[in-house]
């Protein structure tokens, strides 16, 4: 009975040592992830906040005016894009940072509560949340940069002899109304197709007929 008593002792012993190591290890993890959702979301406040620059001197660049009506209208489009894309990195960088406070939350879980391992668990979702929202915030930001880029080139370019090529348009989509032809409001939803409106519109009348889009639908 002693020798029992002995050995159910030494088995207790070794699981109090493993619950206690599993705790520690989870507390370090939950430690080490909110520290990583932290920088992450402050990341993508900084590529968001990068984005919103981009995007502003593209719309300085376009209310500047262009050189040419297509430069224009190619500015317009773009300075759109940046916009847009400075605020996808927004909202992007507002998902980083609520998974970071997430993974704090669950750091201080770990650290006082009764499941630290669950804790643990919670925190490293909280961190792949917010590495993913900071690739988005960066993403978005380099689209604003270069769309900005775009802007500012458009203001000066010099007049287009010929239309863009490599690009296809999906005419059902973009004809709104459903005239059978495109105006340049409709237009807008295609940066390509907005830029060379000019240069496509044969006959000048302010659409862009299936003819006139031949070989681009």
């Amino acid at each position: 009975m002693l020798a029992l008593a002995i050995a159910a002792t030494g088995i207790s012993t070794q699981a109090a040592a493993q619950q206690a190591k599993s705790k520690v290890g989870a507390q370090i993890n939950a430690s080490t992830d909110a520290k990583v959702a932290v920088d992450d979301a402050r990341n993508a406040r900084d590529d968001a906040a990068a984005a919103q620059t981009a995007a502003q001197a593209a719309i300085a660049a376009r209310k500047a005016g262009a050189v040419t009506e297509h430069g224009a209208a190619t500015a317009a489009a773009t300075s759109y894009q940046a916009k847009q894309s400075s605020i996808d990195a927004q909202t992007a960088a507002q998902r980083a940072v609520s998974a970071a406070q997430e993974a704090q939350a669950a750091q201080t879980a770990a650290q006082t509560g009764a499941n630290p391992v669950a804790a643990a668990a919670e925190a490293g979702q909280a961190a792949l949340a917010a590495r993913d929202a900071s690739s988005a915030a960066a993403d978005a930001s380099l689209r604003a940069q270069a769309a900005a880029d775009a802007t500012a080139q458009a203001t000066t370019a010099p007049p287009a002899s010929r239309a863009s090529v490599g690009y296809r348009i999906d005419f059902p989509v973009l004809d709104g109304d459903r005239d059978g032809r495109i105006n340049r409001a409709e237009a807008g939803g295609h940066a390509a197709l907005t830029a060379d409106f000019l240069l496509l519109d044969v006959d000048g009348d302010g659409y862009l007929s299936p003819r006139e889009l031949e070989g681009r639908m």
